[in-house]
């Protein structure tokens, strides 16, 4: 059975708000516009339904925040974006750095039957193939010790354990430098304009700020 264009509207709200949540940017309507490439009376609109039905509430201040029903709901797309990169990446063997896109548009028709199979399927996994705790989000991985990459200093040793999942272009350029999740990274060197020398994979690579704050890791013994 085919879903309503509004349905699939309103799961996307609910997972992008979820989303800015967990990665401590307060969700207000010009964010959301952006995120989701809409415009703001859409997004009005879209919150005065979500709110009719009890999914969000806005404050005095613009601020969104989740009910717990839409919490629930919100958690279960995210989960079910997860279960899709790893069938896409781990199954079909979709590239690393197409399966976010792909798995965006595959959510949606995922149903509870094939959810239970899934995670049947991947039921050993911790994380998606990007990093990102099973039944979590960034939130999860700060509570874990995580930081930034952009955080750490010269001789910090880390292991990469979570990157930015949203922009494929940016995962197919780590991905040409070997930097994944499980990789291990020393810093060597940085520089005034926060740009960094890591040695890596078996060689010296440069990142400036607008990769290594995209990049969380674990931070390990010296």
């Amino acid at each position: 059975m085919k879903r309503q264009k509004n349905s699939v509207s309103r799961e996307d709200y609910l997972k992008a708000i979820w989303e800015m949540l967990e990665e401590g940017h307060p969700p207000i309507s010009a964010r959301l516009a952006e995120e989701l490439g809409v415009t703001p009376p859409a997004v009005t609109a879209a919150l005065k339904r979500l709110t009719r039905d009890d999914l969000v509430r806005v404050d005095r201040t613009g601020r969104i925040d989740l009910s717990r029903k839409g919490r629930q709901f919100a958690e279960r797309m995210a989960l079910r974006h997860q279960l899709a990169e790893m069938l896409l990446t781990d199954v079909i063997g979709l590239p690393w750095s197409k399966a976010h896109d792909e798995a965006e548009r595959l959510e949606h028709a995922i149903s509870p039957e094939v959810e239970e199979l899934l995670l049947k399927r991947f039921g050993d996994k911790t994380s998606c193939p990007h990093g990102v705790p099973i039944r979590g989000g960034i939130a999860q991985l700060r509570k874990q010790g995580a930081v930034l990459l952009s955080d750490l200093r010269p001789r910090d040793k880390a292991e990469i354990i979570c990157v930015y999942e949203k922009d494929g272009q940016f995962l197919e350029f780590l991905d040409g430098l070997h930097l994944r999740p499980g990789t291990k990274v020393g810093v060597e060197k940085r520089e005034y304009d926060e740009t960094m020398t890591l040695h890596a994979a078996g060689k010296t690579i440069h990142l400036g700020k607008p990769a290594t704050s995209r990049i969380w890791v674990r931070r390990l013994a010296t």
